[in-house]
């Protein structure tokens, strides 16, 4: 185990029971993470250890207690040659909530403004301004222009 290895496990032990928001943030780009302004990270969210820098958040994002992060998935040794080990970027977009013990897995984007809600598992990508709940996650409703606060919806707007 290198230096790196050992310290990412550190920053990652302490990303989850710092008392301040911005302690867990620091930890978690500290160990990778790209993670944008205005960020809350909830106690004990848990994103990828050994492949941090494939995770990205974007800015006013909102992630619950417990939600887990996972950029990559290797099965046992048994099933490798069957299953293959999966590395792939997560991307969390700006104004995105994702909810309470929520699961993101490799290779999703939750799109600008999307809820992800309590308990949810995700498997495929989410499309901005939806609410997404469920194991697998399913759409459940488009987030029409009246249900979006004006702020977050005038800077939607305004981004090229």
């Amino acid at each position: 185990m290198g230096v790196r290895s050992s310290l990412n496990k550190i920053y990652d032990l302490l990303s989850k029971h710092l008392p301040s928001n911005a302690m867990r943030i620091g930890c978690q780009r500290a160990k990778g993470v790209r993670v944008g302004g205005n960020v809350y990270l909830a106690y004990d969210v848990n994103i990828d250890l050994v492949y941090p820098e494939l995770v990205e958040i974007g800015d006013n994002v909102r992630i619950g207690i417990g939600v887990i992060i996972l950029a990559h998935n290797r099965p046992s040794d048994a099933w490798l040659p069957h299953l293959g080990q999966v590395q792939e970027r997560v991307r969390i977009e700006r104004n995105a909530v994702i909810s309470a013990g929520a699961i993101i897995l490799p290779g999703v984007t939750v799109g600008e403004c999307a809820i992800v809600r309590e308990g949810t598992v995700v498997d495929k990508d989410v499309p901005p301004f939806s609410v997404v709940i469920g194991n697998p996650a399913q759409v459940v409703e488009a987030l029409l222009p009246d249900k979006v606060p004006r702020d977050i919806l005038e800077q939607a707007r305004a981004s090229p």
